[in-house]
């Protein structure tokens, strides 16, 4: 049932009252949508929007008003997106820094916030429960000298918390490693990694600070996302100049990475010497003995470069092709064959499993 609009008087406690429930529903996010007829406050829980409570139009408005205020916000302007950072006192848990950005509709400002990826976020690598083969790839790329790998998915799907444990365990694992990370935004503090937060629409682009810290001495470097020909072929060029270099890439498969690679003007004989693996990478629900679901488990296949798949690249092809080819590497496991492990465990279920993967091939 829609809860009762409070007084515009009481939207403090309201405000506490309601972070707190995200936090401890561990919410990775918080939605405050504007309607014609009041506002409708949703979490995002396990990655599916729920309804949490509905106010009035004057509630909505004081709730959006009062986590700018804590925000340091222009409250005053009602016509442009804003961006801040907050910190939410909880009743009876420990402070959290939160992410909020504002957004003008037609029915006033919307506020989109982020909740500390820790709360919801494994990590170490172990605890992601990734597949085996994905595991193995993973620690041996983190011992390797060079080369880059890249992790697809759409957004949701996980990619940002493998590479904070992934870079983790290098710290852990490796000491005196110079490790930096590019992103937008920095989504939690990793100590041992010098992290930078860029603005693809700022002063300091992905592309204007790559070609800076290139001349940092890295011996890693994390590069939040390829979204241009620019930025590929610099991330390309500082793998093949004896860097570690992790990306995320928006593709569906390693097949369709290599594809958007070479659409940006990326040579297949770059490619081919520079890219060690492709971990595409989707997150399905954890079905719970009631009925319900509760936690997330991450679908993964890796794919790596060996001289097969090499010599198909350099042939020419198209994903398809080269997923023939990939497929038939040595312990291969599929986005199908991983999702029927699962579902034989009793992990998940078709429903969750046909969501999440679409019309990814088996």
């Amino acid at each position: 049932m829609p809860a009762e609009a409070p007084a515009i008087t009481d939207i403090r406690p309201l405000v506490d009252c309601t972070l707190g429930d995200a936090v401890r529903q561990r919410a990775s996010d918080v939605h405050v949508e504007p309607a014609a007829d009041g506002y409708e406050i949703r979490f995002r829980i396990d990655g599916v929007l729920q309804t949490a409570q509905k106010l009035d139009s004057a509630a909505g408005r004081a709730f959006v008003t009062r986590v700018m205020v804590m925000a340091r916000l222009l409250t005053y302007r009602l016509d442009v997106p804003q961006e801040g950072r907050l910190t939410a006192e909880v009743p009876e848990l420990p402070a959290v820094e939160l992410r909020l950005a504002v957004m003008p509709t037609i029915h006033g400002l919307r506020a989109a916030i982020r909740m500390p990826a820790e709360q919801v976020q494994a990590a170490v690598l172990d605890d992601l429960h990734l597949p085996k083969r994905v595991l193995d790839g993973l620690l041996k790329f983190a011992a390797a000298d060079s080369g880059m790998l890249i992790l697809t998915g759409p957004a949701g799907s996980g990619k940002t918390t493998t590479i904070y444990a992934l870079l983790r365990h290098i710290v852990n694992s490796r000491s005196g490693v110079s490790i930096i990370a590019l992103e937008d935004p920095v989504e939690r503090n990793l100590p041992g990694v010098t992290q930078i937060e860029v603005s693809p629409f700022g002063q300091l682009t992905y592309e204007k600070a790559l070609r800076s810290i290139l001349r940092q001495d890295p011996q890693i470097l994390v590069l939040g996302e390829i979204r241009d020909s620019a930025t590929a072929s610099l991330a390309v060029q500082a793998a093949l100049s004896g860097h570690r270099l992790i990306t995320t890439l928006h593709a569906a498969t390693a097949g369709g990475a290599i594809a958007r690679l070479i659409e940006m003007g990326i040579e297949p004989y770059q490619i081919t010497s520079s890219l060690l693996a492709v971990v595409s990478q989707r997150l399905a629900r954890r079905k719970n003995p009631d009925g319900g679901y509760r936690g997330r488990i991450p679908l993964a296949e890796y794919v790596e470069m060996d001289q097969p798949l090499r010599s198909a690249i350099l042939k020419g092809g198209d994903s398809q092709s080269w997923q023939r080819i990939y497929g038939e590497q040595g312990g291969y496991q599929s986005f199908g064959d991983v999702a029927k492990d699962v579902l034989r465990q009793g992990i998940t279920d078709e429903a969750e499993l046909d969501r999440v993967m679409g019309n990814i091939s088996a």
